[in-house]
């Protein structure tokens, strides 16, 4: 059991990594998206029109006609420069983040399984003897891991196709199933978590209902303030 539970615990830091590192690039595309669009086309047309503008003055004059040949050079640079990374925003850096936000919400979803932090419904818990609870939770994760193999298993089928159709994306020119890739893992991880878990229920992670908390500590700080006030008053 020790080192199943080894395993998952490397299992969910390498996804807590992971899913950091989606979010960190979307974060970067996004500053770079905007940064593209509200600075660096300003800066880039600022200069061209200088440089366009210099043929004309009384220094391209007196430094002579290399200086606009050298000038034109650098114009026609930006102008390509500009064109090859498009007007406005970066297009594909938009499509990259939509990845990067997929890529790290499943992350997320897999890190939310093993913290035991999904909504759970409790109503069996409280309506059920208590000593039948242990073995409705390993039900529970045979049910929860079947589920989750089946679904990478139609996620296996759903990128095979996608390998047989050759489907690629127009904008960013990746293969979609380079993207699609992250769900037969995702599901494939949580259904042998899970399994895992119905093997050695003790490594069932305590479920954590933070609706519950929340409403349970403001419940404590109301009747502290309460008593407070009932002691103030005597």
């Amino acid at each position: 059991m020790k080192v199943v539970e080894k395993i998952l615990n490397y299992l969910s830091f390498g996804e807590k990594w992971a899913g950091g590192i989606c979010f960190l690039l979307l974060t970067l595309l996004m500053i770079a998206d905007v940064a593209k669009r509200e600075a660096v086309d300003k800066v880039f047309n600022w200069l061209m029109a200088i440089l366009d503008a210099y043929p004309n003055t009384s220094v391209a004059g007196i430094v002579g006609d290399w200086s606009v040949y050298i000038t034109g050079s650098i114009h026609s640079g930006l102008q390509g420069t500009l064109e090859w990374l498009g007007r406005g925003g970066i297009v594909w850096a938009q499509k990259l983040s939509l990845y990067f936000m997929l890529w790290g919400g499943l992350f997320g979803s897999a890190l939310a399984s093993a913290k035991g932090s999904h909504l759970r419904p409790e109503i069996a818990d409280k309506a059920l003897p208590k000593k039948l609870i242990p073995y409705v939770k390993i039900a529970e994760q045979f049910t929860i891991s079947a589920f989750f193999l089946f679904l990478s298993f139609l996620s296996v089928i759903y990128v095979l196709e996608s390998i047989e159709l050759d489907e690629v994306n127009p904008v960013t020119e990746i293969s979609l199933w380079k993207v699609q890739l992250i769900f037969p893992y995702v599901f494939t991880s949580m259904g042998l978590r899970h399994l895992a878990y119905a093997i050695f229920p003790k490594l069932i992670p305590s479920d954590v209902n933070e609706a519950t908390e929340a409403l349970e500590a403001a419940e404590k700080e109301q009747w502290k303030l309460s008593d407070t006030e009932i002691r103030g008053d005597k």
